[in-house]
C-alpha cells in the first residue's frame, strides 16, 4: 500500500493514504497481537519504501497515529466477546471507531506540535498556521489562524484518514469473512 500514490497531501506533508488499512484488517482477521505485529514489521517500510516514503518521521507519525485505529476497537472487543461481537454490533463498531478517531486526533495534534513539525521541519506550528501565505484548507475556510487553525486542520485531516482506515478495513474485512468465515481468530 505504501508504494501507491497518496490520495491527498496536506500542506505540511501529511499523506492521506491506504497504508494503515492492512494493519486494521490484520487485527479484524487475526486479533490484536497480529495487528500490532503487522504494524511493527511494516513501519520501517513506510519510512523508506516507494516514492512517497516519509522517512523516519513519517514512519513514526504513521504508526503513532494509526495504532489507535485498531487498539481502541480491540479494547471494546476484548471487554466483550471478541472481534466477532464487535463486527456484529454495528453501533458498537461505529462508537469504537469514532472514539479511535478522537484519540488519534488528540495524539496527532500533540505529536505534530511537539515532534514532527519542530523536529523534522524546524517549524513553529502556531507560526506556520498564522502565516497568511500558508495553504490551510480548513483553517482558511473557517477564518481561523494560529493555534485554532493548527488544531482544527490537524484534527480534520487525521479524522479523514481515520475514517478511511477503520471503515474501509471494516468493509474489506466483512467481505473476506463472509467468503472465508473460518479465517477469523476468535
Amino acid at each position: 500500500m505504501q508504494i501507491l500514490p497518496p490520495l491527498f497531501v496536506t500542506p505540511w506533508f501529511m499523506r492521506i493514504d491506504l497504508v494503515a488499512i492492512s494493519w486494521v484488517l490484520c487485527w479484524i482477521l487475526f486479533g490484536f497481537k497480529a495487528g500490532l505485529l503487522c504494524l511493527l514489521i511494516s513501519v520501517p517500510l513506510v519510512g523508506v519504501l516507494g516514492p512517497f516514503a516519509g522517512g523516519w518521521v513519517g514512519a513514526i507519525m504513521k504508526s503513532v497515529s494509526s495504532v489507535w485505529m485498531f487498539a481502541v476497537p480491540a479494547f471494546f472487543a476484548w471487554r466483550k466477546d471478541g472481534v466477532k461481537w464487535l463486527l456484529e454490533n454495528r453501533w458498537a463498531y461505529i462508537f469504537s471507531g469514532i472514539l479511535a478517531i478522537v484519540v488519534r486526533d488528540v495524539v496527532c495534534v500533540l505529536f505534530n506540535f511537539y515532534f514532527a513539525l519542530p523536529v523534522f521541519f524546524n517549524i513553529d506550528a502556531v507560526g506556520l498556521f498564522s502565516d497568511p501565505q500558508f495553504l490551510s484548507f480548513v483553517g482558511h475556510s473557517l477564518g481561523l489562524a494560529g493555534l485554532g487553525a493548527y488544531v482544527v486542520e490537524i484534527a480534520f485531516w487525521n479524522s479523514i484518514q481515520g475514517i478511511l482506515d477503520i471503515y474501509v478495513s471494516l468493509i474489506v474485512g466483512v467481505i473476506i469473512l463472509r467468503r472465508f468465515p473460518r479465517i477469523m481468530n476468535k
